[in-house]
C-alpha cells in the first residue's frame, strides 16, 4: 500500500513524516491549541508506522470493511484496539458505531492509557463527560489503568496504611465509578504487555499474587490476565520488551519445561496455576461477579471489606494487606450481611458464622459465599 498510496492522503502527510506529541488530553482540552491537538491526532506513532487519515472517508470505509470482513473470516468475538484515544476522534467513533451497529453484542475493548478516571470515562460509550463536547466514542469496553497504575505501583507492598498508601488507593478508585457509564464493562488488569511484571514487582510473592487476582477476579469488570503470570513468569521492562513477552515454556523446540500440563509443571508454577484455575473457575459460573452490585467499606488497618450482590446473591471479600492478622467485629457490614447467617470461604472451604467476630490472616484474601 506504501508503495502506491490510493490517494495523497490516505495517510497524514506533513509532508512526509510526522511525530505525534502523545499528548491525547489535547482530544478533549478545551485549551489546548490547533497545533497540538492536530499532531496528537495526526502525527505518527513511530517512523515505522504510517499513520493512516481517517477523516478521509475512503480510508474510514475500507478500514470498517476490513474489520467486518476480519470478524466475518474468523469469527471473532472482540477486538482490543491499540491506542485507541490517538486516532482520530471523529473517525474511531463512526468506525465503532459502525461495527456495534453490524454486530450490536461484539465486543470492543479500546487502550485508553490515562491516569485519571474522568479522562478514561471520556471514551467509554454514552459517557456524560463526552458528552459536554457532543462526543460519542460507541466504545464498549475502556480499561482501567488507574486501577492498574495502583496495583503496578506496587500497592501490595505498602504494609502500613496511611491517609494515601494502602488499601485506600484501591478503595478510591471505586469511589470515581459514578463517572463510568457501564463499569461493570471495563477491562481489569494487573499487567500487561507493556508493564512490568506482576511478579517481578512482587518477586514472585505468592501471597501478593493471591490479593491481586482475588482482586481482579471480584470486583465489576472484565478481567484480563496477562498469560504467564498464573505459573509465576518474570519479567522487567528496563530489560526490553523481550523480557515482558517471552514464549510460554512448553511446546517450542528446546523446551525442557512445558507448563502447559500437570506434570510438566514444577512446584513452584503448580503453586500459581493451582490457585489461579480454582479462582477463575470459580467465577465463571457467578453471574452476582459479571452484573452485580457493590458496596465497599472504607479499609480500616490495611483491610479492604467489600461486597458483590444482586437479588439472590452476595460474596464478602476480604482483603488484608498488613503484615499482621487482622480481626474485625461483622457488626459494621450489617447492611450488607443482615439478611445471611454465615459465609464460606470459597478458597479454603472454610464456614464463618456472620454473628462473630472474623479473623484473617496477614496478606491473604478470603472470599465469602454468604448463605
Amino acid at each position: 500500500m506504501m508503495n502506491d498510496l490510493p490517494t495523497y492522503n490516505w495517510i497524514h502527510q506533513f509532508p512526509g513524516y510526522g511525530q505525534t506529541n502523545y499528548k491525547m488530553t489535547t482530544q478533549f482540552d478545551t485549551n489546548a491549541s490547533k497545533i497540538d491537538a492536530d499532531l496528537c491526532m495526526d502525527g505518527w506513532f513511530v517512523k515505522s508506522m504510517p499513520d493512516l487519515n481517517q477523516s478521509n472517508p475512503l480510508v474510514l470505509k475500507y478500514l470498517i470493511q476490513n474489520a467486518i470482513w476480519w470478524i466475518e473470516y474468523a469469527d471473532l468475538d472482540g477486538f482490543r484496539v491499540d491506542t485507541y484515544s490517538y486516532n482520530d476522534k471523529e473517525g474511531i467513533s463512526k468506525w465503532t458505531k459502525a461495527i456495534t451497529d453490524e454486530y450490536p453484542y461484539f465486543n470492543i475493548a479500546g487502550e485508553v492509557w490515562f491516569n485519571n478516571q474522568s479522562q478514561i470515562a471520556y471514551w467509554q460509550k454514552d459517557s456524560k463527560i463526552g458528552a459536554i463536547q457532543n462526543y460519542n466514542s460507541y466504545l464498549p469496553s475502556v480499561m482501567d489503568f488507574t486501577l492498574q497504575g495502583a496495583i503496578n505501583g506496587g500497592v501490595f507492598n505498602e504494609d502500613k496504611a496511611n491517609w494515601s498508601s494502602g488499601m485506600v488507593k484501591i478503595y478510591e478508585n471505586f469511589t470515581n465509578d459514578f463517572l463510568y457509564p457501564s463499569p461493570n464493562n471495563m477491562l481489569v488488569f494487573a499487567e500487561n504487555h507493556d508493564t512490568d511484571r506482576f511478579n517481578t514487582i512482587y518477586k514472585n510473592d505468592f501471597q501478593k499474587y493471591k490479593m491481586a487476582m482475588t482482586l481482579i477476579a471480584t470486583v465489576r469488570g472484565i478481567p484480563q490476565i496477562y498469560y504467564g503470570s498464573e505459573i509465576g513468569m518474570e519479567g522487567s521492562k528496563s530489560d526490553g520488551d523481550g523480557a515482558i513477552r517471552r514464549d510460554f515454556p512448553g511446546g517450542w523446540n528446546g523446551d525442557t519445561n512445558n507448563a502447559f500440563t500437570n506434570a510438566g509443571r514444577n512446584d513452584e508454577q503448580q503453586k500459581f496455576h493451582e490457585f489461579s484455575s480454582k479462582l477463575f473457575n470459580w467465577r465463571k459460573t457467578k453471574t452476582v461477579i459479571h452484573s452485580g452490585k457493590t458496596t465497599h467499606y472504607v479499609p480500616e488497618n490495611n483491610v479492604y471489606v467489600y461486597f458483590r450482590y444482586n437479588d439472590s446473591q452476595s460474596v464478602m471479600v476480604v482483603i488484608n494487606n498488613n503484615l499482621e492478622k487482622q480481626t474485625f467485629k461483622t457488626n459494621r457490614f450489617k447492611e450488607n450481611t443482615s439478611n445471611y447467617k454465615t459465609g464460606t470461604d470459597v478458597l479454603s472451604g472454610k464456614s464463618f458464622d456472620l454473628k462473630n467476630d472474623i479473623e484473617i490472616e496477614g496478606k491473604s484474601v478470603l472470599i465469602l459465599e454468604l448463605n
